[in-house]
């Protein structure tokens, strides 16, 4: 990028068959747009592409620079808004997002008959006397395959036990998410975040989207999904009218949940499709909710996801 709050911010353009996207080396391998044949199929927030700013986290000004994207990693000890636990502070959504990439490394070659892209990195979220959390990134795709693979192992590189929370936040946006479009889910178990939520899903079922809403209020739904035979778990978005869909699976051994964000906002219409371990509400709810995962003294898990595009 040369102009703007994105000029300097480096990035790897990969290209793939009928696929281009663009991975943020300075913003923790995060995917920041996907097309197919032309055709974004993710979303872009008002502040649009950026590079890391002085104000990324500091509490609520993180909006400033939220730029939605394919995806991007939300951690990895706070998710959400911004709070204080024990007298440390936690920026909205986490410091993940905004850590640029160690290691750098892309290649392309050929594993028997197939012919691998692959960007790779490490991120470290560490404190002088805290956490010590390091996430090494594979963003892999086979050529011609439709999909894209982010493969991370999350290690505690301390000798102490140290929180883990970790959401994926992919977006889908305009012209994929239309009037018209589909969410495909089939949750063996559904909740609300709030009332606002609970109101909505009476009105209206969470599946289904419509024309945008001037001043709709965004609602986020909690779902359990049902797992395939080797624990993956898949939600589609799907625009009938233009024959198009894309596909989040993750596997719940490490992320359980699915979190829904559902925004009509005219000027903000975009859904979110978001993997995750926690409930987005902030580390101190999720210790009080008995659910906030621990990382073991040197404890290395491995996790991630798998997106699909293409044509339905």
């Amino acid at each position: 990028a040369q102009e703007g709050r994105a000029a300097g911010t480096r990035m790897v353009e990969v290209k793939n068959d009928d696929m281009r996207y663009l991975v943020m080396a300075d913003k923790c391998l995060d995917v920041a747009a996907l097309e197919y044949k032309g055709m974004t199929l993710s979303f872009t927030s008002k502040p649009g592409l950026n590079g890391r700013n002085h104000f990324d986290t500091h509490g609520e000004e993180a909006l400033r620079s939220i730029m939605g994207g394919l995806f991007f990693t939300c951690g990895l000890q706070n998710i959400c808004g911004p709070c204080e636990t024990d007298g440390v502070e936690y920026p909205m959504h986490g410091r993940i997002r905004t850590t640029p990439a160690e290691h750098l490394c892309s290649d392309a070659y050929w594993d028997g008959a197939d012919y691998i892209l692959e960007v790779k990195g490490e991120m470290r979220e560490s404190h002088l006397f805290g956490a010590n959390l390091v996430l090494r990134r594979t963003v892999r795709s086979v050529f011609g395959s439709g999909k894209i693979e982010i493969i991370d192992e999350v290690e505690n590189q301390t000798a102490e036990e140290a929180d883990l929370m970790l959401m994926y936040h992919c977006n889908a946006g305009f012209p994929l998410m239309d009037a018209c479009s589909v969410f495909e889910i089939d949750p063996v178990e559904s909740g609300d975040r709030d009332e606002i939520a609970a109101n909505g899903r009476k009105e209206e079922s969470y599946k289904v989207f419509g024309d945008p809403i001037v001043g709709y209020d965004e609602q986020v739904f909690y779902h359990k999904l049902p797992a395939d035979e080797n624990g993956w778990c898949h939600a589609t978005m799907v625009n009938p009218e233009r024959k198009l869909a894309l596909t989040v699976s993750y596997h719940n051994q490490e992320l359980p949940y699915l979190i829904h964000w559902k925004c009509k906002d005219a000027g903000n219409y975009v859904t979110g499709i978001e993997p995750s371990n926690c409930h987005p509400e902030g580390v101190h709810k999720e210790e009080e909710y008995g659910t906030l995962r621990k990382l073991a003294a040197h404890e290395t898990i491995t996790t991630g996801i798998t997106i699909r595009a293409g044509e339905r």
